[in-house]
This record gives structure tokens, C-alpha cells and sequence, in this order.
């Protein structure tokens, strides 16, 4: 990629995070990011959120790579986020927590 490319991929990253955070309710980010994504790519994004709430729960990798049919590689980078000082996967599940 260009360094063009580049920044234009992630300006435009930071602008679909801009209009979720923007979105008047569950539905409406719901069926933006079906329109965005294809059902697979939809699935692959939901089993990673799962995967990251499995780890957070105390699951081995091992059974959720079993239970959601998943690489472990996929797995070990949610457990590598969770781990970092700072990790906003932790801030989200503590708030979900609370509610």
C-alpha cells in the first residue's frame, strides 16, 4: 500500500467508528454494518467478540478455538489485547459488567 492508500484507509476507518458512535440506536449501526459487510465477514467480526468475552470470562484458548471453530492465532491476539495495560476490550466488558 501507498502511503496515500494508507491514510486514506484509516481516515476512513475512523470515520465508519465516527458514525457508529453516532448512531441513534442499536438498529441503526445493526443495519449499517450489514450493509458494510458480507455475512461472512459479519460472522468473523461476531466470533471474535465472542472469542475476547470467552478469554475475559477465563476460558482456555484451546476450547473456545474449539467451541467457535476458530484459529488460535485469532484468539491469541484478543488475549494479547486484554492484557495490555490500557486495553479498551477490558474498559468495554467492565461496563457492559456494570450494566
Amino acid at each position: 500500500m501507498t502511503e496515500t492508500t494508507d491514510a486514506a484507509v484509516e481516515g476512513s476507518f475512523n470515520e465508519i467508528c465516527k458514525i457508529l458512535s453516532e448512531c441513534s440506536d442499536e438498529n441503526e449501526a445493526r443495519d449499517f454494518l450489514a450493509c458494510l459487510c458480507t455475512p461472512a465477514e459479519r460472522a468473523d467480526f461476531s466470533k471474535r467478540w465472542l472469542s475476547v468475552k470467552e478469554l475475559y470470562k477465563g476460558t482456555p484458548q484451546r476450547e473456545i478455538a474449539k467451541k467457535f471453530n476458530m484459529s488460535l492465532c485469532k484468539i491469541t491476539r484478543g488475549s494479547r489485547e486484554l492484557r495490555k495495560e490500557n486495553s479498551a476490550f477490558r474498559k468495554i466488558l467492565e461496563k457492559e459488567k456494570k450494566l
